[in-house]
């Protein structure tokens, strides 16, 4: 994607997250079986002490107050419960956080496939084109688990072209314009009961996202976010389960088409998804054969990834949802102010090309710039890696911004800027605790991976040593820290990163040094 903004700029303003107060789970202290027992035995005492005083654990009223103290026990914490599942801050059961999203709109982010690009290799050149029928499986294992790619060639934006063959020229030995996606194809052929609102929940889970089609007795239908209001257009929805189990929703012919009854529904998808997929680049190195259609010979192909697998996702958990939707339901779908550019463009994902991981919107400080908002933005690798959008991620981040955008405003994407920083900690100890020096560089490690995941770090947040101090200083075993950070001009204790950089760690140096306590 080209440069459409050239030039260096002064803020003027920045997006900037709203700060907003903690909301913390009822508690449920002091309304448990023994308080309730103890409470209710010390009123009988004080309000029927003439009537009642036979406390013995063996008695009858005794038994009759455990009883009740059970009962108000389990009925004190069930109201507890469900309060706590019905606020999106404080809701623990991922079923019941789908609910509260479906309530407003808002779509948790479904599995993605992870991508990479692969080479086709044949060993003698032919005097026809070898044509090799998408999907092409193969399989293979990441870690211990074993998960498929499915081959397909690609087109001149970098994404998979689902029903073409992939074509290995005659003359030539090799196609390395071929996309391999993690995941599996399925396809399930419904019958239409011809009811209003028809629900399809298909058998396999998870769908990766956007990978679903659905063909009515031969005519592809087009998939919506929302029926088209007194139009009996051939369309449908998809709604997602807890589980990333999908629906295909039909219409009621005032806002999308119902099938007509006895119509064949054929549905394609494909289920999977997730980080597993984001294998190495040459992990893969295979042989198949293909026996070219009209031709009475087998033909030995080699298909080897040449690039990493990247973009896989799992799929938006219960802490994702608990930190987008109310972020999402601020902007009401529109980009307004700053912070709704940057909250949208952050949940902005491309079945192909991945996420966006971090941006920010930014007002330049020139009187004839009003309406100019330069937008930073980085590709999302996993929790804590950031890295270059793709031309393709951020041609597709314009268009979706160009629907939702004011009118007046005029959109530039640009790339964000990542300050690497080398993280040196020295650990002061005493000798005493050398044999648990694996253990507590554990503890370390854990707490430095939780303080720069993404979720902690924002364009121009400032990287101190204070903060890593505060965070290690629950370990109790070490004395004391040394902590020092690396970067291009040298080594310091603080970094103060420019507006359109944000701090990522490059690598984390742990040294130990062993003192005598006197």
């Amino acid at each position: 994607m080209s440069n459409n903004c050239p030039f260096d700029i002064t803020p003027y303003a920045q997006s900037q997250e709203i700060n907003k107060p903690n909301i913390f789970n009822l508690n449920y202290t002091n309304q448990d079986f023994w308080s309730m027992k103890t409470r209710l035995v010390d009123f009988i005492r004080q309000e029927f002490s003439e009537d009642f005083n036979d406390f013995v654990e063996s008695s009858l009223g005794v038994m009759l107050i455990e009883n009740w103290a059970f009962l108000a026990d389990t009925l004190s914490f069930k109201m507890d419960q469900i309060a706590n599942e019905i606020f999106i801050d404080t809701v623990t059961e991922l079923e019941n956080a789908f609910r509260l999203s479906k309530l407003v709109g808002f779509t948790p982010q479904p599995p993605i496939a992870s991508r990479c690009l692969f080479t086709a290799t044949i060993n003698n050149v032919l005097n026809f084109d070898l044509q090799i029928p998408p999907a092409y499986d193969i399989d293979t294992i990441s870690g211990s688990t074993p998960i498929r790619f499915e081959l397909f060639p690609a087109d001149s934006n970098g994404n998979p072209i689902l029903d073409q063959d992939i074509i290995i020229p005659a003359g030539s030995f090799v196609n390395a314009n071929i996309i391999g996606l993690e995941g599996r194809s399925r396809t399930e052929l419904f019958s239409s009961t011809g009811e209003i609102g028809q629900s399809i929940q298909l058998s396999y889970s998870p769908v990766i996202y956007d990978s679903i089609r659905v063909d009515v007795d031969g005519v592809r239908w087009n998939q919506v976010d929302y029926f088209t209001d007194s139009q009996r257009r051939r369309e449908y929805r998809v709604e997602f389960d807890s589980s990333y189990s999908a629906y295909i929703i039909f219409g009621n012919n005032r806002g999308g088409l119902i099938p007509s009854q006895g119509s064949a529904i054929n549905v394609t998808y494909r289920t999977g998804g997730g980080t597993v997929g984001n294998i190495i680049a040459g992990s893969i190195n295979t042989q198949g054969i293909v026996n070219p259609p009209n031709y009475d010979l087998s033909v030995p192909v080699s298909f080897s990834n040449y690039t990493k697998g990247e973009y896989g996702y799992n799929g938006d958990t219960i802490e994702d949802i608990r930190r987008k939707l109310p972020q999402y339901l601020r902007t009401q779908n529109r980009a307004v102010t700053g912070l709704d550019y940057k909250t949208l463009s952050e949940q902005f994902a491309s079945p192909y090309q991945g996420q966006i991981g971090k941006s920010t919107a930014v007002l330049r400080n020139y009187g004839c710039a009003a309406n100019i908002i330069d937008l930073y933005v980085l590709g999302r690798i996993d929790d804590s890696t950031l890295g270059v959008a793709s031309d393709q991620l951020k041609a597709e981040l314009t268009t979706y911004i160009d629907q939702i955008k004011m009118l007046t405003d005029h959109v530039c994407i640009r790339d964000g800027d990542i300050l690497y920083v080398d993280v040196n900690i020295d650990v002061f100890i005493d000798r005493f605790y050398r044999k648990f020096e694996e253990e507590i560089k554990e503890k370390i490690a854990r707490r430095i991976n939780n303080f720069f995941l993404l979720v902690n770090w924002d364009y121009g947040k400032i990287l101190r040593e204070i903060d890593l101090m505060k965070i290690l200083s629950d370990i109790s075993d070490p004395n004391r820290y040394e902590i020092s950070f690396v970067i291009d001009q040298g080594s310091t204790n603080i970094i103060t990163p420019k507006f359109n950089q944000i701090i990522r760690p490059s690598s984390v140096y742990v040294n130990f040094q062993y003192e005598t306590n006197l």
